[in-house]
């Protein structure tokens, strides 16, 4: 067992392997799969050092390493890769060398996600800072209830900006501290930055921030986190598994590359294959500390399937705790609004179906005044994947890039804001989507309506199927809002109870954030011989909206019409307990919830 931590043993099971069943190919596809059985085990996965933040992976050479973060971009030029079976991972080309199908992926850590990289433990956390700043102003991250000015206002401040000299540094990316679309660690010395910029080139430092040298598609949550990974996937054997794709959470097991190893590899790639930009692509003359390189033996998509057996009992003996959590703290006491932040958490795209997503639940929360910093702060902390915010200062800022498009100079896909991991939650202030321009409001609406990601090529636009959760925060009547914001599950913010007066839980956030992690991995299925066919609910949701007709929207949109939403709350529901498949407990629960959101939506005065 302890020789999977090593390069030698790994090299020695390779080597046995290879003699055994005959090749190098199949030693490696049972590489993959001792790897990935052997490190499912938490308590095993510990001994492996992360590559992720900058420092973890320090003396880390030779040692069996894990890169876990969002592929960001697939180098479509890297095909083969020349390993010998008896010495795989070295350096020496011998007369035994073979070529095996391999696949160079550029990973990012996962934006929005601090947990993963355990940065949530060096701060106070950001949910109580949003807390103690919703006590002393009104300003900053607040939606106030009249917003008559605020386009306006922001209109003139966009077009200002639009107007910048070209010499204004701000504009050129320079690297400031104070910057603040850095969202640096209130408790790490600017000594930790200082000594990151001394190691990169000045003219780069000076012009570009470090986030966009890496190609990251928002500011780190730390300092450390202004890293990457260029990882080089060695298929061999396993290469019938599904293909790795742009924006999945992955574990990447295997070696970091030592520089004289990278420098051997690039050449014969070069004269064989005539790949002369391998070396070159991602790199923009950044230092190994901060953009390493790794060679992957063996690979695991993140919450994807159930880690352990889990019975019904712990879904449904956490449900209610993690239920009371929410009314507790984001909520503020209003326990309609929290069964539905839960159904929305629960939520998640199963198929596409006729270029519609099926599963997901956009949710609209309406309130006098919303601390939008807070919302997000706390689903940073609850989400299993990430947690990104897209405010005014996000969607409205003149250097934004709200789509992943191809730089043709450099052939690297630059990220947009929207280009996020598979899972992530993301907020959205309503103001701020209502004040973008067309462009932006176009590319939000295909991510929350259809759920693609629209990736521009020189000739051609494709889309990219995604799996976001969005959470729209609004102080607008329903009816005023921006077309594809009135959503149909929109539910009106009732706030019981103060900030200084929360209740305090019999449940961590960190058993919260599980729950919803245990959720996301549990599968889906439409229905069985013994469960609600889909004719009985459809005759149920008919007979809803005929007893309640205020709740059907009629929105021509299949995505976002009521009956469309109603199923997915209702497989929202169903995997909030642990079931897979749709119930008539399932049914009747979200229909008598439905019912109350729409008497407080038109039955308050």
């Amino acid at each position: 067992m302890d020789r999977i931590y090593s390069q030698p043993g790994i090299n020695a099971i390779i080597r046995e392997k290879a003699a055994e069943l005959g090749s190098a190919a199949a030693a490696l596809s049972y590489v993959h799969r001792h790897l990935r059985e052997a490190l499912s085990s938490a308590e095993v996965a510990t001994a492996v050092h992360d590559v992720f933040p900058i420092g973890a992976s320090q003396d880390s050479v030779g040692k069996l390493c894990r890169c876990r973060g969002m592929i960001q971009e697939v180098d479509p030029s890297v095909a083969l890769y020349r390993a010998s079976p008896n010495n795989f991972l070295g350096a020496e080309t011998t007369d035994d060398a073979v070529m095996l199908e391999a696949l160079q992926v550029y990973v990012i850590p996962v934006p929005g996600n601090a947990h993963f990289y355990g940065i949530q433990d060096q701060q106070q956390t950001g949910y109580q800072q949003a807390q103690g700043a919703a006590t002393c102003t009104e300003g900053g991250g607040f939606l106030p209830a009249d917003t008559s000015d605020l386009g306006r206002n922001s209109g003139l401040d966009r077009k200002r900006r639009e107007r910048t000299p070209m010499g204004d540094q701000t504009h050129q990316g320079e690297w400031n501290s104070e910057d603040p679309d850095v969202e640096r660690d209130p408790k790490q010395s600017r000594y930790e930055g200082d000594k990151l910029l001394g190691t990169l080139p000045a003219h780069s430092a000076a012009n570009v921030p470090l986030h966009h040298q890496l190609n990251l598609p928002h500011p780190p949550l730390c300092w450390t986190l202004h890293t990457a990974c260029v990882v080089t996937v060695i298929y061999g054997g396993s290469a019938e598994e599904e293909p790795l794709r742009l924006n999945d959470v992955v574990d990447f097991f295997g070696f970091i590359d030592e520089p004289s190893i990278v420098e051997h590899s690039c050449g014969p790639y070069a004269e064989v294959e005539d790949f002369e930009n391998f070396d070159a692509w991602h790199t923009e003359q950044l230092p190994p500390g901060v953009l390493p390189r790794m060679t992957c033996l063996s690979w695991q998509r993140v919450y994807c399937q159930p880690d352990r057996p889990l019975c019904h009992f712990y879904f449904e003996s956490k449900r209610p705790l993690v239920l009371q959590h929410l009314k507790n703290t984001v909520c503020k006491g209003d326990s309609l609004l929290a069964e539905y932040i839960l159904l929305h958490l629960c939520a998640r795209v199963i198929t596409q179906e006729g270029g519609m997503p099926v599963g997901d639940l956009p949710l609209r929360v309406e309130g006098d005044i919303v601390n939008l910093d807070m919302w997000s702060a706390y689903m940073r902390e609850v989400a299993p994947v990430g947690e990104v915010l897209l405010d005014l200062s996000k969607l409205t800022s003149s250097s934004l890039r709200v789509t992943s498009s191809l730089d043709e100079k450099s052939n690297i896909l630059r990220a947009g804001v929207l280009q996020l991991a598979n899972g992530t939650h993301v907020t959205l202030d309503s103001r701020a989507v209502a004040i973008a321009s067309s462009g932006v409001q176009d590319a939000i609406f295909s991510a929350v309506h259809k759920q693609v990601l629209q990736l521009e090529y020189p000739y051609q636009k494709l889309e990219l199927p995604i799996d976001l959760s969005f959470l729209v925060l609004s102080t607008t009547k329903l009816t005023d809002e921006i077309g594809f914001l009135q959503l149909a599950v929109s539910v009106r913010w009732l706030p019981e109870l103060t900030t200084e007066a929360a209740i305090s839980n019999d449940i961590s956030v960190d058993e919260v954030r599980d729950y919803f992690a245990q959720v996301r991995r549990l599968p889906r299925r439409f229905e069985r011989e013994d469960d609600i066919s889909t004719t009985q609910l459809s005759d149920k949701l008919l007979a809803f909206s005929q007893s309640e007709p205020r709740w059907n929207n009629h929105d021509s949109f299949i995505h976002n019409n009521s009956f469309a939403m109603a199923a997915s709350m209702m497989r929202a529901y169903a995997a909030s307990v642990g079931r897979e498949v749709i119930t008539n407990e399932s049914v009747g629960f979200v229909l008598a919830l439905e019912g109350q959101r729409v008497a407080r939506c038109y039955d308050e005065t």
